[in-house]
């Protein structure tokens, strides 16, 4: 009797059926992982430059305010005042709060353009963002401003001044320590805090230092003010 040794085999149509199945699972499998890697990167991406972009608007907030010189603002379409700084939302245009100055160190190398190293500076909330407005000059507000935008999700920023006891004679009756407004004429605040509420780190809070509240008060009690 003669037996033949090459008698095929092969896959039958239900083992296909499950290779093919087995095979679509682990595909899916894989997609959802990737998917989800790429997906948790954006997001760790997204707050690493959320967190850079608060860090820098801190520094940067910090610099301007430490530089805060006295010199007298001149609010949108108003004359010039006497008064250093101004959290007026009245005067300057913003959503939530407002704080006006102008700051020394304005960079002009070689003395290339006409103005002084004074810059004024206007930190606001438009559109749910924190907004640093600068001008080139002091006196000349008709040019169009630099209008950085610093950090998104802001729903609401104010600010506290610090006045020293006995600082400033000339603005007698005003409360001594923590305000919520600067009215005074003539100098300036020792400190300034600063609130930011924000939709993902939700309240910050800092204090900055003023160092030109010293200059401003000899200025004021020698009786000579720039305008």
């Amino acid at each position: 009797m003669h037996v033949n040794g090459n008698r095929q085999s092969g896959f039958t149509l239900v083992e296909v059926l499950v290779t093919m199945a087995i095979f679509a699972v682990i595909g899916i499998a894989s997609y959802q992982v990737l998917s989800q890697m790429v997906s948790t990167e954006q997001q760790s991406s997204e707050r690493r430059e959320s967190l850079e972009q608060l860090q820098f608007s801190q520094l940067l907030m910090q610099q301007d305010i430490r530089q805060l010189v006295a010199k007298p603002t001149r609010p949108n379409d108003t004359e010039v005042t006497h008064q250093y700084l101004s959290n007026d939302v009245g005067y300057f245009d913003s959503e939530r709060g407002v704080l006006a100055f102008v700051r020394s160190g304005f960079d002009n190398p070689g003395d290339v353009l006409p103005r002084a190293e004074l810059q004024p500076v206007i930190y606001r909330v438009m559109d749910g963002q924190l907004q640093r407005v600068s001008y080139s000059f002091v006196n000349d507000r008709s040019n169009e401003p630099t209008v950085q935008t610093l950090l998104s999700g802001v729903t609401d920023l104010s600010f506290r001044f610090y006045r020293a006891a006995g600082q400033s004679d000339g603005n007698r009756g005003l409360d001594k320590g923590w305000n919520a407004e600067w009215r005074s004429e003539g100098d300036l605040p020792k400190a300034i805090e600063v609130t930011l509420q924000t939709e993902q780190y939700g309240e910050i809070k800092r204090i900055f230092l003023v160092a030109g509240a010293g200059q401003a008060e000899a200025q004021s009690s020698g009786g000579s003010n720039a305008d």
